[in-house]
């Protein structure tokens, strides 16, 4: 029965606003494994299952690879470690401005990638288009 329903069921489709909330996470999870210098001096990607990735160090291009991202190119990326130092890891602030670069990297994924730029903003976007 299970297989019947991924076969035949709706499929839930990405869009924007899911990746970015996952940026969000990908940040926060960075963040307190390897800390907030590497985090700055790190890579994220964007696969072609429009999945999130951090690297240390920048992978090897590939065809695999939308779009990717130096985190210290972003402008935000100063304003964030100096927000983060003064604030330390207090959730609610940390919340706040983890928002506001998950929105820089999600801004820069889409100047770099096509297909990021074609998915519906939100969920509730690409139901109107549907129902039209």
């Amino acid at each position: 029965m299970q297989m019947l329903i991924r076969l035949f069921g709706p499929r839930c489709r990405k869009n924007q606003e899911d990746i970015a909330a996952r940026a969000a996470e990908v940040i926060v999870h960075v963040l307190f494994d390897v800390g907030l210098d590497r985090f700055l001096a790190g890579t994220i990607l964007l696969d072609r299952e429009f999945r999130l990735r951090f690297y240390a160090i920048a992978p090897q291009p590939s065809p695999a690879i939308l779009a990717s991202i130096a985190v210290s190119e972003l402008d935000e990326a100063h304003r964030f470690r100096a927000q983060v130092l003064e604030a330390g890891i207090d959730a609610p602030r940390l919340a706040a401005h983890t928002r506001i670069m998950a929105d820089s990297i999600m801004g820069a994924l889409r100047i770099r990638s096509p297909a990021l730029r074609a998915l519906p903003a939100t969920r509730r976007e690409r139901r109107g288009m549907l129902r039209r």
